[in-house]
């Protein structure tokens, strides 16, 4: 939901850079569709420190075939890609940042991953989480009340029957932020072509956001470009979201 800030946490290679990436592009475009959903149109501030630049050309290649190929000069306007360039600033990346997000105030800001992001030196350390998130705070702040931030983080395994998901390291990232959201590979194997379902499944919402899972389908599309990946989404069950304006 606009103005708020949600984690979204899932093992490595569930595939949660493509998610945001599709959904970066999806805003950036102008206010394409994303899993289903109406999105609003609006500058992206993306802060990648986990993935290879190679990793982010195809990813960004994917899902921009997959969302009908939108005018490159329009997304290349409206997308602000930071790629590893927060290792340079060490102590001041937090005004690097807030720097960025006031110059473009964007609708959606996306860290992937919060911890290289952050800078996190001790991942399970919850007073230097609430230092992050108190800076990251400022961040969205600077961006302006329309902005979103979306924090991407990994899960931890569940080690036994009945035992509660969670985020790997300091839980003081699930109290004080709005939204969570783990995102976890269906059952079954992966399909002939490679892909596998995922599903979003929320944990902790507030008045407004998504209370239900939503299964993720992959497809992928040939275009006259190359081959794109599309992302359909669907309710798991009956039961509808609170109205709300999506970032």
């Amino acid at each position: 939901c606009q103005g708020t800030m949600a984690v979204i946490a899932g093992e490595p290679g569930t595939g949660k850079s493509l998610l945001s990436y599709t959904l970066a592009l999806a805003v950036a475009s102008g206010g394409l569709p994303f899993l289903n959903r109406q999105t609003a149109p609006g500058h992206v501030l993306y802060f990648d420190e986990e993935n290879s630049l190679p990793d982010v050309r195809e990813y960004l290649k994917w899902a921009w075939r997959g969302l009908g190929e939108p005018s490159v000069t329009s997304v290349a306007a409206q997308l602000h890609l930071e790629h590893f360039s927060l290792a340079n600033q060490g102590p001041n990346r937090y005004t690097y940042m807030a720097t960025l997000a006031q110059k473009h105030a964007p609708l959606l800001i996306v860290l992937d991953t919060t911890s290289p992001v952050c800078q996190i030196l001790d991942e399970n350390d919850n007073a230097e989480a609430s230092r992050a998130i108190r800076a990251l705070r400022q961040v969205r702040t600077a961006a302006g009340p329309q902005a979103s931030m979306l924090l991407l983080k990994h899960s931890r395994l569940a080690h036994a029957a009945g035992e509660r998901r969670t985020i790997r390291g300091a839980k003081t990232w699930l109290g004080e932020l709005d939204t969570v959201i783990y995102h976890t590979v269906g059952p079954g194997q992966p399909r002939k072509d490679g892909l596998r379902t995922t599903r979003l499944e929320p944990d902790k919402v507030r008045a407004f956001g998504l209370r239900t899972t939503l299964r993720v389908t992959p497809t992928w599309v040939d275009t006259k470009t190359g081959r794109g990946l599309t992302l359909f989404g669907a309710e798991v069950n009956e039961q509808k979201n609170s109205p709300a304006k999506t970032a």
